[in-house]
Formats: C-alpha cells, structure tokens, sequence
C-alpha cells in the first residue's frame, strides 16, 4: 500500500504566497482597465508603477495597425510678465527655445527597460489631443492655433453657457468641450514643464504637437531624402495656476 505523500510546510507556505500574488495581480488590472471610479483614481499612482514600469508595452507595435509615426510634444515659453509677453518681442518680452519635452522625457529610457515610464507623459497627452483636435473643423482648428491670452476664449464663447448653446450644434458642443478638456491638459503639463525648467516667471506657453513619419520597412534600404512633419498647434495660452505642492512634486 502506497503511502499518501503530504505537502510539507515550506511548499504550502509558497503555494499560498503564490495563491495570492496571482489574486493580487488579477485584482490589480480589473482596477486598472475598470471604469474609472473613486477607488480608481486613489489606486492609479500605484498602478501606474505597477503597469508602466519596466514591462510596459506599446501593443500598437504589433498588427493590424503598427507603429507609422514619431509623436512629439514641443513646448516654449515666455518669461517676462504677461504684459510685456502681450506686445511681444518689440516691447522686451523674453522668450525661452523651443523643447522637444518628449525627447527628453524618453532618453533615460533608452536601453533601460528599468526606466521609470509612468513618468513618461507627453506621449500620452499627444495621443489623446491629436484625436480630440481631429475631431474640429478646419476653421477650429485655426482658432486653436491662433494665440489667446489674457482670459480670451479659443472659441468666442464659454463652452458651457447659454450663448454656446445657440453658436453650435449639440455635436459641435460635444467635440468643442473634449477638445477643451485636452487643450487644458496640454497647457497645464507645458507650464508645470516650463516652471520646472525656467522658474515661476513663466507667464504664457505655446504648444506645437509633431508626428515625424516613420520609414515603412520596405524602404528601409533606400529611405526618403525628405520626409514631411505633421504639426497640430496651440497658439500663446496663459500659464495655469498650480498650488505649492503641485509645483513642488515637479520640482
């Protein structure tokens, strides 16, 4: 008769720290992909570390719809009082050069796959910008590029009025405030980037959004000379205000 073999101690201790590390991990990504809750949003630093950390993934890198473009979030500022920026260059306005945030957001990670990417940001604000500025019209567009300061309104009105109401169409309203939502975003992130580099005299930021496109596989051995860059812009917006804690976490 055969003996029945247990399982020892130290093999059930590790079966059971496995047991939860699985759970733990399962748990883990219904909150991270779930909705977004108040649960949620006080979980997302944590799971951010967790997901975008050494194995983060770009799936877009795989088919049906791979990798076709550079994505880059270009940003300056101007570092004379708001006044002065106003009148421009003619009255003494100091402007800063242009930086390419996502460029250096990027170089501590290459060949590191130990990188921190949850701090990598203005890739993921560019995705999602370009999409809600996609959804405008042409002539939108060209207001959004226009430059706005001093509390002036990008579309003429204050999208949650009245007056709103009568000037668009439901649907317009309903693109005009995503794209609000994103432009916000991107002006904020700019000017935390800005005070972080040049100090709190930063008054207004302008944005540019590039896509470099990417060398299709086929040509690989005999690429284009010249190959055209694709800009979405956002013209002089005012520098938002963060409270000291914001702006030191940045800092």
């Amino acid at each position: 008769m055969e003996k029945t073999r247990r399982i020892g101690l130290p093999a059930k201790i590790l079966m059971i720290l496995g047991s939860l590390v699985v759970i733990a991990h399962i748990l883990a990504t219904l909150a991270f992909t779930g909705p977004q809750t108040p649960l949620r949003d006080s979980l997302q630093p944590a799971l951010n570390k967790y997901f975008l950390g050494p194995l983060d993934q770009g799936w877009s890198l795989f088919g049906p719809g791979p990798y076709s473009q550079d994505e880059y979030f270009l940003m300056r500022a101007c570092l004379s009082p708001l006044e002065v920026c106003a009148d421009g260059a003619s009255a003494g306005a100091k402007f800063s050069e242009w930086r390419n945030v996502t460029e250096e957001e990027m170089a501590p990670a290459a060949g590191n796959i130990f990188s921190n990417r949850a701090s990598k940001q203005s890739k993921t604000i560019h995705g999602r910008f370009w999409t809600a500025a996609s959804d405008l019209s042409a002539q939108q567009r060209q207001l959004i590029a226009d430059n706005h300061i001093q509390g002036q309104e990008v579309f003429g009105v204050e999208l949650d009025s009245a007056e709103a109401k009568q000037k668009y169409s439901a649907s317009e309203l309903r693109n005009l405030r995503a794209y609000e939502r994103m432009e916000t975003v991107a002006v904020g992130f700019a000017t935390l980037y800005a005070k972080k580099t040049w100090g709190d005299g930063v008054s207004i930021v302008e944005v540019q959004m590039r896509r470099d496109p990417v060398t299709p596989f086929s040509q690989r051995h005999d690429p284009p000379k010249e190959q055209s860059q694709i800009f979405t812009k956002i013209g002089w917006r005012d520098a938002l205000e963060f409270n000291e804690e914001t702006l030191a976490a940045w800092k």
